[in-house]
C-alpha cells in the first residue's frame, strides 16, 4: 500500500491514543494484545490483525479515513484497482465470497 503504511498506520494509533491520555498498557489490555505488540504496532513493525484493528479504531473513536494519508496519487488507485481485477478473476468462488465479506466489513467501518 503506497499511501497506507506501517509508519503511517501506528503514528496515527500513538497520537490519538496519546490524545486521549491513555498509556500503551491501557489500550493494550482493551484491545487484547501484548504491551510488546502495540509498541511494534505504534512503531510500524507490524501491522494490527484486522479484528484488532477494528477494535482499536472504535475505542480510539477513529474512521478508516484518518489512516489514509495526504496526496493520494490518482494513478495508484487506478493500478490498485487493476490488482484487484486480476485477484478477482483468477478468485475461486470461495475467494471472491470472502473477499466481498471482508470489503463490506470495510465499507461499513469507513461511514
Amino acid at each position: 500500500m503506497s499511501n497506507v503504511d506501517k509508519l503511517y498506520v501506528g503514528k496515527v494509533i500513538r497520537q490519538k491514543r496519546k490524545d486521549l491520555g491513555l498509556k500503551q498498557s491501557e489500550l493494550a489490555e482493551m484491545v487484547g494484545i501484548s504491551e510488546k505488540h502495540l509498541s511494534k504496532i505504534e512503531t510500524g513493525k507490524n501491522y494490527p490483525a484486522l479484528d484488532n484493528f477494528f477494535k482499536m479504531t472504535e475505542i480510539l473513536k477513529l474512521s478508516l479515513k484518518d489512516f489514509v494519508s495526504e496526496g493520494i496519487d490518482m494513478a495508484d488507485i487506478s493500478s490498485n484497482k487493476n490488482k484487484l481485477k486480476m485477484i478477482v478473476n483468477i478468485a475461486t468462488e470461495q475467494q471472491v465470497n470472502m473477499y466481498l465479506d471482508m470489503i463490506e466489513v470495510i465499507n461499513h467501518h469507513i461511514k
